[in-house]
């Protein structure tokens, strides 16, 4: 417990550290990832989180298999559905010439205004394959998760977000094992590494 207690302590402040005078998603790319704790899992973490069915899940059941993992909010109508495109071709790429499909899991950063339902509507909206996680909790939650994630955010006065644009990759014991930081970044170097640790 104190270790998840010191995590939130370095990671939580940055986090919210920004101008005051910037009200938009664009500046988004303000906000870079931190680097992640060394071993540091999320499953480690007991938090409780609800998927877009509506059922209540644990982070710890998430163990067992590798994943693609990202933080983001379905309001939003710019950098994250560019974020949900990349996530998309990738896990494409990774599934091309494998009998499984890699496993992929959508973290709300909006424990205000997100619910199973608005989970679900997006996943709808934006064609996700149904075998896909989307996940939403309460704002306790939210800040423990990007905190072993290294992903740094803010709530704007609109109940928007600025927030770091990350896809993450996690080994079976939850912890990062390769991340892609940026929108319209290359991906090559991060399918790779990926590939290396299926």
């Amino acid at each position: 417990m104190k270790f998840l207690l010191m995590l939130i302590m370095i990671f939580s402040q940055p986090a919210f550290a920004g101008d005051g005078h910037k009200h938009g998603h664009e500046h988004a790319s303000d906000l870079k990832a931190q680097a992640s704790p060394a071993g540091a899992s999320i499953l480690q973490l007991g938090s409780t989180w609800q998927n877009q069915r509506g059922e209540s899940i644990k982070l710890t059941t998430l163990g067992g298999k590798a994943r693609l993992v990202v933080m983001l909010y379905t309001k939003c109508e710019t950098a994250c559905p560019l974020i949900v495109e990349d996530l998309k071709q990738i896990a494409a790429e990774i599934d091309a010439k494998r009998t499984s499909r890699v496993e992929v899991s959508i973290f709300s950063l909006d424990s205000f205004r997100e619910t199973p339902e608005s989970l679900m509507s997006f996943s709808v909206k934006r064609k996700l394959p149904s075998h896909w996680g989307l996940f939403t909790s309460n704002a306790d939650a939210v800040a423990e998760l990007a905190a072993a994630l290294g992903v740094r955010y803010k709530r704007l006065q609109n109940g928007e977000f600025i927030h770091s644009n990350v896809i993450y990759f996690l080994n079976s014991d939850g912890e990062i094992v390769a991340q892609k930081e940026g929108l319209k970044t290359p991906r090559t170097e991060f399918i790779k590494q990926i590939k290396k640790n299926l």
